[in-house]
């Protein structure tokens, strides 16, 4: 019994339809007709014009909002991901031209497409990655995106020379050791960058986990199809399209919502006070018993460490704050060193560290000067990204910070970070953390007196 046949029993109200050679064809049995239905949506047209329409759709809304921020900051990361979108849009725009003219004709597709589709498949995948791990203050991101584009150029050429003494003979590519070489290269790929999220924790390294592990999930199951089981016939890869419709726009998201935390986070500092955040607070500021229980506490232990966790946990939650830290300038001035503190959306403590005061301007002129300070990520960027690496946080959030009052040559300052980018401080906030720290003060000095150790 034949494909057709199978199928026109199964769904008597369908009408029969022929694949094209070019077509993946499952044979596989009953069930394998709805993965094959899937399959051939991806893969012939008028389908398969979806795939396409859909990936410059969500490339193109990427780059147009990436160069438009980009525009505007040029010194934010947007300029990289407008090259990313940009340039795999220019591949994707060359790819389905020739497609297009391949269904009219004009051009051999078995020939041009099916290596010429794992060359912009990988390309897309490299950028992409290159977008999400690369740094401002790094020149390794651009090496190796150069280096790889180079090579994957050179294999192309190979590629499409080497395809040609076996496409007229009627092999199918899926199930080739051509597409192996490019589906293999592929996952190392995609392991790679799937590592260096998990290790570098970059600005929403999360939803770029989910899009390369769907990435590798397309790619394996291709390997297992066609060069496995060899259930896949023709040169289109089509659970890596499969997953492209799902990961392109996951990519344009990603660019969005960056956007959106810019976009609402630089404001006047006049305008702050009527600034309504779109995201609440892990902790819902006012007095209440849980507040009041926790400000009384703040005076009550009699070991630093506890002291530190007490009172940053109190100052946290009577702002609504995510992280709140204690800080000290050192003796020499050239570093500042955080003592501890505690974050509360994940409910632990915070570990000291120190960072050089070259580095820290505006927390070191706050402690030393005895003054309030106002970190914005519009301004202070570099300080608030090197404090978001060492307290764990995924983004940049502004921050404030008062000095202690002191009698001695101790200088001490606490500080209190935004439950997220789309937050900002009222100038309530600003009077609620002056007129804490002078208790703070007093708590921290009684425990300070006493010599006890960490």
């Amino acid at each position: 019994m034949s494909t057709n046949d199978l199928l026109q029993d199964l769904c008597p109200d369908t009408a029969p339809y022929i694949l094209p050679y070019d077509a993946i064809i499952a044979t596989y049995g009953p069930r394998m007709s709805i993965l094959n239905q899937a399959i051939s949506l991806v893969s012939v047209p008028p389908g398969s014009f979806i795939y396409h329409i859909v990936g410059l759709f969500a490339l193109e809304a990427a780059f147009a909002i990436s160069i438009g921020q980009y525009r505007s900051t040029p010194e934010s990361d947007f300029g990289r991901f407008a090259l990313a979108s940009g340039a795999a849009l220019f591949l994707r725009v060359i790819l389905t031209i020739l497609a297009v003219l391949g269904i009219f004709g004009f051009v051999n597709e078995s020939l041009l497409l099916p290596p010429l589709d794992r060359a912009v498949t990988f390309s897309t995948l490299l950028l992409i990655g290159w977008a999400f791990l690369s740094r401002s203050d790094e020149v390794t991101g651009e090496i190796i995106l150069s280096v790889g584009l180079v090579l994957i150029a050179i294999g192309t050429v190979v590629a499409l020379v080497l395809w040609n003494n076996f496409s007229v003979s009627g092999i199918d590519y899926n199930n080739s050791m051509h597409d192996l070489l490019w589906t293999a290269p592929q996952v190392g790929l995609l392991l790679g960058i799937i590592v260096m999220l998990l290790w570098r924790r970059p600005e929403d390294w999360d939803l770029g986990f989910g899009i390369f592990v769907l990435a590798l999930l397309g790619t394996l199951l291709h390997l297992g199809f066609a060069l496995g089981t060899q259930i896949l016939s023709g040169h289109i890869s089509a659970f890596t399209r499969m997953t492209d419709l799902a990961t392109l726009p996951m990519f344009a998201l990603v660019v969005y919502r960056r956007v959106l935390r810019l976009t609402v986070v630089v404001l006047d500092a006049d305008e702050s006070s009527s600034f309504i955040p779109l995201l609440e607070s892990p902790v819902d500021p006012g007095l209440s018993p849980q507040i009041a229980k926790t400000l009384a506490a703040i005076g009550v232990e009699t070991n630093k460490s506890g002291a530190i966790e007490s009172i940053s946990r109190g100052i946290g939650i009577a702002l609504g704050a995510e992280i709140a830290l204690l800080w000290e300038l050192s003796d020499n001035n050239l570093s500042v060193r955080c003592l501890g503190g505690y974050d509360l959306l994940r409910g632990r403590k915070v570990v000291g560290f120190t960072l050089p005061a070259a580095e820290t301007y505006s927390i070191r002129a706050a402690i030393k000067l005895s003054t309030f300070q106002r970190l914005e990520p519009s301004i202070d960027e570099l300080e608030l990204r090197l404090l978001a690496d060492q307290v764990g946080m995924q983004y940049i959030a502004p921050a404030l910070i008062a000095s202690l009052p002191s009698e001695n040559e101790q200088h001490y300052a606490m500080m209190v970070l935004s439950p997220d980018s789309l937050a900002d401080w009222s100038e309530d906030d600003n009077q609620l953390l002056l007129a804490l720290v002078d208790p703070v003060a007093r708590a921290w000095a009684n425990v300070a007196s006493e010599g006890n150790s960490f």
